[in-house]
């Protein structure tokens, strides 16, 4: 089954596009689940009436990160209980390819052992691969080598990104992660995840999804070590995170 997920708050003026565009899909999903975020405006009608099953958040945190990586692992877990294993992640204010389910689906379903695969997107100054430069033989790259580049540098972004999450051992982001992060370096320890070059979106920045564009100085290594030092609490946390992780899992 194809599961079309999304996480909204306020969104009633990006989701038109959005819808329409899912609409256009060559390959319509079976379902179409969203989270959404206590939005006070016409959101979850407009989600309604283009066939979404909408769930109230579930997360209390505060921080932003934390809550937005809640609230998509409470989506795709609830499309997997469905009976999902494609689930093409949304964000609310971009626009998609009409070839965009298709070619995802077909990819996991023809590249078993992949559990997220990363794909490109237009944005206003280039693509994704601008932002987040990935070498062009990552995926040829022995798991070590593949994990010594995506633990300094995102390789995924959760808006151009799907996933077969029956193959992932385990959805849980740690607090203080975006999900895509977290899934990727989850992905690339487990031997599972895959970079690729198709566009498939128009990814609209607004101030709502920045984060999501942020690369942490991750070009520039004095304020990488800069901001890293200001941050130093949640660095130390999210070593302790990736140690865990380390523990938990493989290089093959």
């Amino acid at each position: 089954m194809i599961a079309v997920v999304l996480v909204t708050h306020n969104s009633q003026r990006f989701l038109p596009e959005l819808l329409a565009s899912i609409d256009r899909q060559t390959l319509q999903p079976e379902l179409k689940l969203a989270v959404d975020d206590n939005s006070t405006d016409n959101t979850v009608e407009l989600l309604t009436a283009n066939g979404f099953t909408v769930i109230p958040t579930q997360s209390v945190e505060s921080d932003t990160t934390t809550r937005i990586a809640q609230n998509f692992v409470q989506v795709v877990t609830a499309a997997t209980a469905a009976g999902a294993d494609t689930v093409i992640i949304g964000d609310h204010d971009d626009l998609w390819h009409p070839h965009r389910i298709q070619y995802q689906n077909e990819f996991l379903n023809t590249h078993e052992h992949v559990s997220m695969l990363a794909s490109n997107g237009r944005t206003p100054d280039g693509s994704l691969r601008t932002t987040f430069p990935v070498p062009a033989d990552f995926n040829e790259l022995d798991l070590k080598a593949q994990w010594r580049y995506v633990a300094k540098h995102s390789i995924a972004t959760g808006g151009a990104s799907a996933i077969a999450p029956n193959r992932i051992s385990t959805l849980t982001v740690p607090t203080g992660w975006l999900h895509d992060r977290w899934w990727s370096l989850r992905a690339v320890r487990e031997g599972s995840m895959w970079v690729d070059s198709e566009l498939v979106i128009d990814y609209r920045v607004s101030p709502d999804q920045q984060v999501g564009l942020d690369t942490a100085g991750q070009g520039n290594s004095a304020f990488w070590l800069g901001r890293k030092l200001r941050e130093l609490p949640m660095t130390a946390r999210k070593m302790k995170d990736i140690s865990q992780l380390l523990s938990d899992t493989k290089t093959k």
